[in-house]
């Protein structure tokens, strides 16, 4: 789990610096922790695969919201409330970079529900 966790703060901070090799590292380990963990084990795994794939989309902004959205129904159907409501935060932070408020709002209530 630690390595999901640092995978996702590698990515937060390559959305913030330009200097990306230092986090890549931390991306790389995720993943070969979660691919296969998701593999053997879909419905504790797959949300968080998901939420990684779409933090990593985000930097290029192709098909993000699928991802995210893929993230949230499956923590919905897994009952992993506390990852469902991580996945709508960072959904609602990517479409406010997009300039989608009104998308954004309707991420920040459902992570609140």
């Amino acid at each position: 789990m630690s390595k999901f966790y640092h995978g996702l703060n590698s990515l937060h901070l390559r959305k913030k610096k330009s200097t990306t090799t230092k986090f890549n590292e931390g991306v790389r380990l995720a993943f070969a922790a979660i691919k296969p963990a998701a593999a053997t084990s879909d419905w504790n795994f797959a949300n968080k695969l998901h939420l990684l794939e779409a933090e990593q989309l985000s930097l290029t902004h192709h098909q993000t919201i699928v991802s995210y959205d893929a993230s949230i129904a499956s923590a919905k159907r897994s009952g992993f409330i506390h990852e469902q409501g991580l996945a709508c935060e960072k959904a609602g932070f990517y479409c406010k970079r997009m300039k989608n408020n009104e998308k954004a709002l309707e991420y920040f209530n459902q992570a609140r529900e």
